[in-house]
C-alpha cells in the first residue's frame, strides 16, 4: 500500500490530513499553480506597478491612477482603481462603489463585495498562498517554493470534477501520524463541497481509515472511518454548523511536538512521543468568525474511549528493538462540552516575525459508566466515583508573541498553561506532563510526569503523563545569516532575464537562523499532602524545571543543542522539522 502511495504521488493534486485528536478531516492546500505564481510576480516587479505592504485602505471618493501589487493584504477597497489590482497572501474587500477599471487577481485570499462594485476586466480569486522571497533591497519578489514542506508533505492521489459551484473529489493518501498503534494510517473516500446559493455551501466528507500496522483488538478494529458534513455561511467571516462521526486512534498531549515531526521520529527511529487510545463517537458544533482574527466554537461530543496496545510496525531503524508500551487509559462513555477561542494576529502563519496566537479550550466532560484503571494509587489520584456522577472541568491555553526587535532579530515567546481546573479528578487521557524535545529540550522524555508512585503491571515502561496541571515558559531570540550563495550553470541570468523566472538557478543556500533559547516549567499534582499542591497555588520557582540552548534553523529544519539548569544533566542533541513554536 505504500509503495501504491509513492508511485501515486506523481499525480498528487491536494491530500487529506486527519487531525484524531479533534477528529476532524481537512483539505490539505494545494500550492500555487506555476504559471499563475510567474504571473503575479512578474506584475508585482514591473517598473510600472504600484507595491503596498500590509493592511491597505482606499477610501471612497480617493483614486488609484495606474497598476496596484499589495502583499500581504487585507486590501479594503472603497474608490476607484485606474488599473489593474493584483492582492499577494491577503483578502479583498470591495465596498459599495468601489471600481477597479481592470482586472482584479487575488492569491492566498478570498474575494468579498464583487456583488456592489465595479470591475472592468476579469476577477480571479486563488486561496492557495504565494511562495516569495524578497529580493535587492526588498522592493522586488523572486519564487520561494517551501523545500520542507515538500519533503515532508503526505503522499497521495486525488482526482476531481464538478464546477467552481460544485467541486467533488475521490482521494486516497497518508492520514494522522506514523505511531506504534496503528502504524501509517490511510485514508480514502469522496469528498463534496456544494453551493447551495450565494455564500452558502454544504460539505460532506467520507473517509475510511485504514490501519496498516493491523487489528487493534479481537474485535476487527483496522478499519475506521470519519465521517463529517458543514453548513458554512461566509467566506471572510463565516460561520455555520457541522457534524462529525467518528472512529480514529486519538493521540495524548498532542501539544507538544508536531504531527510530522512525531510521525517521522517514530518511523525512521521507533521512538514515539506519544501516547493513544482509541476513540469512537459524534460530535456536533457550532462555528464563527465574527472577525478575520477571531475564530470561536461550541462543540457537544460524546465519545466511547478505550484502550489499545502498541503494535510492531516496521521502522527504518531500530527494528529489532521493542517498542515503549502503550499505557491505558480510563475507559467508558464521556460527554463533553467544549468551548474554543483562537485569536490569531501573525504576519505569516508558516513564518510569523509579529503578531499574537492565542489559543484557549475548556472542557466540562463527564461520564456514567467510566472504567477507572486500577493500579493508580492514591497518592497520584483519587477515587474516581463510579455511581454514574463522574464530571471533570479542564482548561489549556498557548500563547504565543512574536515581534521583530531588528532588521534581522526577532524574539519568540510563548506560555502554556493548563490541566485540572474543577469537579473530579482527570482521566489518564487527559493527564500531563513535561520534558523532551518539546517543550523542555534539556529534559529526557517526561522528566515530569507525576508517575513515580504507579507500580502496576500494567503501566511497567510506559512512562504514563499522570499530572493534573503543567505550566511552561518559552523565549527564543533569532537572528538571520546572511548567506544567499547560488549557482547558475548558464550564467547569472541577468542579460537573458532574472533567473528567478527563468528557471536558470541549480542550487540555491539561503542563510540559516541563529537561535538562542531559554525554557522553564513544571507539572504537578493538585491537591493537599505530601508531592501535591492546592488548586490556588503553583510551584516555588526553586522547583521549577529550567534548561538553556543554542541551535541554527534553516526555514523550519532545526538542530539545537541544549543543557538542563540542573547538576548532573547532559547535553542533549535535538533534530526539528519546524520551528520550535
Amino acid at each position: 500500500m505504500l509503495a501504491l502511495l509513492l508511485v501515486l504521488a506523481t499525480v498528487q493534486d491536494t491530500t487529506i490530513v486527519i487531525h484524531p485528536d479533534s477528529s476532524g478531516a481537512t483539505l490539505q492546500a494545494r500550492e500555487l499553480p506555476r504559471v499563475v505564481t510567474d504571473e503575479v510576480i512578474k506584475f508585482y516587479n514591473a517598473p510600472g506597478t504600484t507595491r503596498l505592504v500590509g493592511r491597505t485602505r482606499l477610501p471612497r471618493g480617493n483614486e488609484w491612477r495606474g497598476d496596484v501589487a499589495v502583499r500581504n493584504g487585507p486590501a479594503i477597497i472603497g474608490g476607484r482603481v485606474d488599473g489593474t489590482l493584483v492582492v499577494i497572501n491577503g483578502d479583498v474587500l470591495l465596498e459599495p462603489g468601489a471600481e477597479i477599471s481592470g482586472s482584479l487577481i487575488v492569491v492566498g485570499g478570498t474575494v468579498e463585495g464583487t456583488t456592489e462594485s465595479r470591475i472592468g476586466g476579469e476577477t480571479r480569486q486563488y486561496r492557495e498562498p504565494l511562495l516569495y522571497r524578497l529580493r535587492g533591497e526588498g522592493d522586488e519578489i523572486a519564487y520561494a517554493p517551501n523545500l520542507r514542506r515538500r519533503a515532508l508533505w503526505n503522499p497521495g492521489a486525488r482526482v476531481s470534477w464538478g464546477t467552481a459551484d460544485t467541486r467533488s473529489s475521490l482521494t486516497i493518501a497518508t492520514g494522522g501520524t506514523f505511531n506504534r498503534v496503528e502504524g501509517l494510517p490511510i485514508v480514502f473516500g469522496p469528498l463534496f463541497d456544494w453551493k447551495l446559493e450565494e455564500n452558502l455551501r454544504i460539505r460532506v466528507d467520507a473517509l475510511g481509515v485504514f490501519r496498516s500496522a493491523g487489528d487493534l483488538s479481537d474485535k476487527r478494529s483496522d478499519l475506521g472511518y470519519m465521517l463529517r458534513t458543514e453548513l458554512r455561511s461566509g467566506e471572510i467571516r463565516p460561520f455555520g454548523l457541522g457534524f462529525r462521526a467518528y472512529d480514529v486512534v486519538a493521540p495524548i498531549e498532542d501539544w507538544g511536538l508536531r504531527n510530522a515531526e512525531v510521525g517521522w521520529s517514530a518511523f525512521v527511529f521507533a521512538r514515539d512521543y506519544r501516547d493513544y487510545y482509541l476513540n469512537k463517537g459524534w460530535a456536533t458544533r457550532l462555528f464563527a468568525h465574527p472577525e478575520r482574527q477571531l475564530a470561536l466554537a461550541l462543540e457537544l461530543r460524546r465519545d466511547w474511549q478505550e484502550s489499545v496496545a502498541a503494535r510492531d510496525p516496521w521502522t527504518m531503524f531500530r527494528n529489532s528493538d521493542a517498542w515503549r508500551p502503550n499505557p491505558p487509559i480510563d475507559e467508558g462513555h464521556y460527554i463533553t462540552l467544549g468551548a474554543n477561542a483562537t485569536v490569531d494576529t501573525r504576519n505569516d502563519t508558516d513564518d510569523p516575525t509579529s503578531g499574537w496566537l492565542v489559543r484557549t479550550t475548556l472542557e466540562h466532560a463527564s461520564s456514567k459508566d467510566v472504567t477507572p484503571q486500577t493500579g493508580v494509587p492514591a497518592a497520584v489520584r483519587r477515587a474516581i466515583p463510579v455511581d454514574g456522577s463522574y464530571a471533570f472541568d479542564r482548561l489549556f491555553i498557548d500563547v504565543r508573541r512574536y515581534a521583530r526587535v531588528s532588521t534581522s532579530g526577532r524574539v519568540n515567546l510563548r506560555l502554556l498553561a493548563g490541566g485540572w481546573v474543577g469537579g473530579d479528578p482527570l482521566p489518564l487521557q487527559r493527564r500531563l506532563s513535561l520534558g523532551g524535545p518539546d517543550p523542555l529540550t534539556g529534559y529526557a522524555f517526561r522528566q515530569s510526569a507525576c508517575n513515580r508512585d504507579i507500580t502496576a503491571p500494567a503501566f511497567a515502561g510506559t512512562l504514563v503523563a499522570a499530572c493534573d496541571r503543567v505550566l511552561a515558559l518559552q523565549a527564543e531570540y533569532r537572528g538571520h545569516l546572511k548567506l544567499n550563495w547560488s549557482y547558475t550553470p548558464f550564467g547569472t541570468g541577468r542579460d537573458e532575464g532574472d533567473e528567478d523566472q527563468q528557471g536558470g538557478t541549480l542550487l540555491r543556500l539561503e542563510g540559516p537562523d541563529l537561535v538562542v533559547f531559554g525554557e522553564a516549567g513544571q507539572a504537578w499534582l493538585v491537591g493537599n499532602g505530601p508531592g501535591r499542591l492546592p488548586s490556588d497555588r503553583l510551584p516555588t520557582l526553586g522547583s521549577w524545571l529550567a534548561d538553556l540552548g543554542l541551535g541554527v534553523d534553516w526555514g523550519g529544519f532545526g538542530l539545537y543543542v541544549a543543557k538542563a539548569v540542573t547538576t548532573g544533566e547532559r547535553l542533549r542533541f535535538t533534530v526539528r522539522l519546524d520551528h520550535r513554536f
